[in-house]
């Protein structure tokens, strides 16, 4: 666990001194940050609170990604959800279309049987296309995985092979569809993420999403399912 903990500080190190050798360069950063809530009292008391913040920077020779998400619910005072997953890499392009890159991914999830799980990757992504009107982004990489179980806290460790793919398609002047797909797959569980969602633009900066979140693990913890989904509208602004 201390090696992958030190290779994940490594990554985000790096990164950062990546960001600070191009502080004369061009401003290139640039990002999102969205947030979805609902709260209902009566006969039932909840609570609902989702967000995300998203940094992206792409110069000439290096890219960079970092990304918090944060997930919390309630009904009638219990929890029910309390999940928050950081996450970046940092590549290096050796053209317009192909780069190396390094990745770090933590998660902690209170219900989802694993005190943390925490992974670091090295691999190489692939640009198909990329304009305003549609984005398909492709990434392979080798990782290693640790998931600390819940129940006693000992550790799951395991290399992994992560793919993951970025879809975009303008569908109207106003509406676009995103579709993020992550998989990271070893010997003892294959863990799959996908978001999907429809984005409608109120102007330059705001947007309303609706988006389908779906998690899957095929050999969650026992007593736990293997399958969580999650549908929510969200204000996002972008900057």
């Amino acid at each position: 666990m201390n090696q992958l903990k030190m290779g994940c500080l490594l990554g985000l190190a790096l990164t950062g001194q990546v960001s600070a050798a191009e502080e004369g360069s061009e401003k290139l950063w640039s990002g999102k940050g969205q947030l979805g809530f609902s709260m209902a009292s009566g006969n039932a008391d909840s609570e609902n609170l989702n967000g995300a913040l998203e940094l992206k920077r792409e110069s000439e020779s290096w890219v960079s990604e970092w990304k918090l998400e944060a997930y919390y619910a309630s009904a009638d005072d219990e929890v029910t959800t309390d999940r928050y997953v950081f996450s970046g890499k940092t590549g290096y392009k050796w053209n317009e279309k192909n780069y190396f890159f390094y990745g770090s991914r933590y998660e902690n999830d209170n219900f989802s049987g694993y005190d943390y799980t925490m992974s670091a990757r090295i691999g190489w992504g692939h640009k198909f296309f990329e304009t305003e009107e549609s984005r398909l982004l492709t990434e392979l990489a080798l990782g290693y995985k640790t998931q600390a179980l819940d129940i006693d806290r000992s550790e799951e460790n395991g290399a992994v092979l992560v793919g993951q793919m970025d879809y975009m398609r303008q569908l109207t002047e106003t509406t676009q569809f995103e579709d993020v797909l992550l998989v990271e797959a070893g010997d003892d569980n294959t863990f799959i993420q996908n978001d999907l969602g429809f984005v409608f633009k109120v102007n330059s900066s705001l947007a309303v999403k609706l988006n389908y979140q779906y998690r899957h693990n095929t050999d969650p913890p026992a007593g736990k399912e293997s399958t969580d989904e999650l549908v929510s509208a969200n204000l996002v602004y972008d900057f």
